[in-house]
C-alpha cells in the first residue's frame, strides 16, 4: 500500500540529560544497540516485552493506517484485534535517560510533523526496562499530559526532550491486543433453546442476532409499544436505541455487558422493566475485552400481556 512505510528509520534512542539537551543515537540494527552516555559509546543489550499478538512491527503499523484511512476504531473494522490505553509510569535518577527504543514506521507526506512511531523495544536496566511495562508495538499518546499522539519522529523526539527535568514521567500508549471472544446462548422467552455463537468481545448484540440469521421478528415483539413513539407498535428504530422494543433478559453473563447507557436507563426505569432486562441494541458483549459465557433471553416481554401493551412512553 503506497500510503504505508513511506520511512522507516531504526533507531536507539536513549535520552540523556547533558546540561540542558538531550542526545540520542541512530545504530544499525545489524552492528547492536549503542548507548551516548556523557560522550561515551557503550553497547547495551535491548530487549522488550513480546506484545500479546504475534504481528511484527509492519503488520501492526498497518492496522493503525488502517483505522486512520477509514476514521474508525479498530474494533470497527477487525474481528480479530482491539485497541486499548495503556497508563505506565517512569521513574528516573537526575541525569538518566529514558532507554526506549522507537521505530518510524510512516510519515506524512503532507506535514513533516504527522507520523506513526512504535515503541520497538528498550535498552536493559533503564527507566523504561525498569517499569516493565512497555510492548513492542506500543505507540505513544502523551507523556505528562504532553499530547505525543500522531507525531512523527523528529517531532516526537522535541516533545520528549521537553520532559529532560521530570523524574517521574507519566506515559499513556495505545497497544493493539488479541480480541476476546465472547460465547452467547440464545433461548426464546418460552425456554426453548434458538442458536449458540461467538461473538468478539466489544460487539454489539443486536447486530450478532442479524449476522447469525435472526429475523426482526425474532428480535422484536410485534405488540410492545414504542417508547419513543406512544401508541405505535408494530414498529421499531431498527438500532437506533430509543424505541425500547429488542427487549431481552440477562439470564447469565451480566458481569461481560456493557452497562445501560442513560435514555436506557431511563426508559427501563419509568416502564418499571425488571433489572434483567435490556435493550440489545444497546448491550456490547465481553466488557474490558473479557471472554466468557453470556445466556440470553428473547422478548421476555412476550409473557407478560401487561409488559406487551406498556402505555408509559416519554
Amino acid at each position: 500500500m503506497p500510503y504505508l512505510l513511506i520511512r522507516r528509520l531504526a533507531f536507539t534512542i536513549f535520552f540523556v540529560s547533558i546540561k540542558t539537551s538531550w542526545c540520542w543515537v541512530s545504530t544499525n540494527k545489524n552492528f547492536g544497540h549503542a548507548l551516548l552516555s556523557r560522550g561515551i559509546l557503550y553497547k547495551r543489550d535491548v530487549t522488550c516485552k513480546v506484545s500479546e499478538i504475534d504481528l511484527s512491527l509492519e503488520e501492526i503499523a498497518a492496522k493503525w493506517m488502517t483505522t486512520c484511512r477509514t476514521g474508525q476504531n479498530l474494533k470497527s473494522v477487525n474481528q480479530t484485534f482491539i485497541d486499548q490505553v495503556e497508563n505506565i509510569t517512569v521513574e528516573r535518577s537526575a541525569g538518566e535517560g529514558l532507554g526506549l527504543l522507537l521505530e518510524e514506521m510512516w510519515q506524512s507526506e503532507e506535514t513533516q510533523i504527522r507520523g506513526l512511531v512504535l515503541v520497538s523495544g528498550v535498552i536493559d536496566d533503564s527507566p523504561a526496562a525498569r517499569s516493565g511495562a512497555f510492548k513492542r508495538g506500543d505507540t505513544l499518546i502523551s507523556a505528562n499530559g504532553k499530547d505525543l499522539e500522531g507525531l512523527a519522529f523528529d517531532t516526537l523526539v522535541e516533545e520528549l526532550g521537553s520532559l529532560s527535568d521530570d523524574l517521574l514521567i507519566n506515559f499513556q500508549v495505545q497497544r493493539i491486543v488479541q480480541r476476546a471472544t465472547v460465547d452467547v446462548t440464545v433461548i426464546d422467552y418460552d425456554g426453548t433453546p434458538r442458536s449458540r455463537f461467538l461473538v468478539p468481545a466489544g460487539g454489539n448484540l443486536r447486530t450478532a442476532f442479524l449476522f447469525n440469521g435472526f429475523q426482526n421478528s425474532d428480535i422484536y415483539d410485534s405488540e410492545t409499544m414504542r417508547f419513543d413513539a406512544l401508541g405505535n407498535s408494530g414498529t421499531n428504530c431498527g438500532g437506533d436505541g430509543t424505541c425500547g422494543t429488542c427487549l431481552i433478559s440477562i439470564i447469565q453473563g451480566a458481569d461481560l455487558i456493557s452497562p445501560p447507557g442513560r435514555v436506557e436507563k431511563l426508559a427501563l426505569a419509568k416502564q418499571q422493566r425488571p433489572p434483567r432486562w435490556r435493550w440489545s441494541c444497546n448491550v456490547y458483549v465481553g466488557l474490558g475485552n473479557r471472554g466468557g459465557n453470556i445466556t440470553v433471553g428473547l422478548r421476555p416481554q412476550a409473557l407478560f400481556e401487561d409488559e406487551r401493551q406498556k402505555t408509559v412512553g416519554i
